[in-house]
């Protein structure tokens, strides 16, 4: 495997790391919406680029039992599923993104 991508401010406590498919786009899969969040709360992390082929996936399979993609490691915590994955980047680091949007949408009482 080659060099892991390194992304966002360098030196955070706790390193995430997020395993991810090889598409060099972000736009095209469930691991691109992870990387285009993670960038927009402007969270240092790692990125670890497994193979196509789900067999090819030790790695994954040892830390959730499971073959797919994407995949997030913070600290202690693994979390799978790329909406899953969002929503605890929301919880854990802020960012209101979709709160903000929600709360736009209904107007305030006059």
């Amino acid at each position: 495997m080659s060099e892991p991508e390194r992304t966002g401010n360098e030196g955070s406590a706790a390193e995430l790391v997020l395993y991810r498919c090889p598409t060099r786009t972000d736009v095209l899969c469930p691991c691109g919406a992870v990387a285009r969040r993670l960038r927009k709360l402007d969270l240092p992390h790692r990125v670890e680029r497994v193979p196509y082929r789900r067999r090819e996936r030790p790695e994954v399979v040892e830390l959730t039992g499971q073959r797919r993609v994407p995949l997030l490691i913070d600290g202690d915590e693994v979390v799978h599923d790329s909406r899953r994955i969002i929503e605890y980047l929301e919880w854990r680091y802020g960012g209101g993104a979709d709160s903000d949007s929600e709360a736009g949408s209904s107007p305030e009482p006059a």
